[in-house]
């Protein structure tokens, strides 16, 4: 077996050195179907919704606390901008008025409005702009994972000393990385931020 080394060179986020085996994480998207629903399962359709953005409130909320503990409070208000963008009350007021008109199912909806609103701001000139459409996907693929009942199923496993290498990486991701012993993190994309 012929080990080969490679030597990255970017923009560091943090000081220091690691080695290890490298892994690489291809981004999950989640296929969305869509399909049509009766009118008596439309408030079916909006509960799932309320209860998959519920999930995902929870969940980065324990994030949230997490990071606070083991970070410190900088690095937990990351994810308070997500909160946000998983209770934006106008926003989800606006899916289900959307899975009632046009009756489709709500993974289909929220995934729809979502591409609507990051499209202009991938192409923004802006950084911050295109920086927030990594949190509004980071958030949108967690309540669609719970509406899919695909939560927890694509659990990337990795022996410890790993060294992840990925086109971008969520705060949340990165969280969840290090509490499964990854030593260190490679991203295409991104900064120090």
């Amino acid at each position: 077996m012929t080990i080969r080394h490679r030597i990255l060179k970017g923009v560091p986020v943090s000081a220091g050195i690691v080695m290890g085996r490298s892994k690489v994480i291809l981004p999950g998207d989640i296929r969305v179907s869509e399909f049509a629903i009766p009118v008596h399962r439309v408030k079916g359709e909006i509960a799932a919704l309320e209860s998959a953005v519920a999930e995902t409130i929870a969940e980065l909320r324990h994030l949230q606390e997490t990071a606070g503990r083991r970070i410190g409070g900088p690095v937990a208000k990351i994810f308070d901008a997500q909160l946000l963008i998983a209770g934006d009350y106008e926003f989800l007021n606006k899916v289900k008025k959307q899975i009632s008109e046009k009756r489709r199912n709500a993974g289909y909806i929220y995934n729809s409005l979502i591409q609507n609103t990051t499209l202009p701001l991938k192409k923004s000139t802006d950084p911050y702009m295109r920086q927030m459409t990594q949190d509004i996907e980071a958030v949108s693929k967690r309540v669609l994972s719970h509406l899919s009942g695909y939560q927890g199923k694509s659990v990337v496993r990795f022996p410890t000393d790993t060294i992840l290498v990925g086109r971008i990486f969520t705060p949340g991701e990165v969280l969840s990385y290090r509490n499964r012993t990854a030593v260190g993190f490679v991203a295409g994309e991104g900064g120090k931020n």
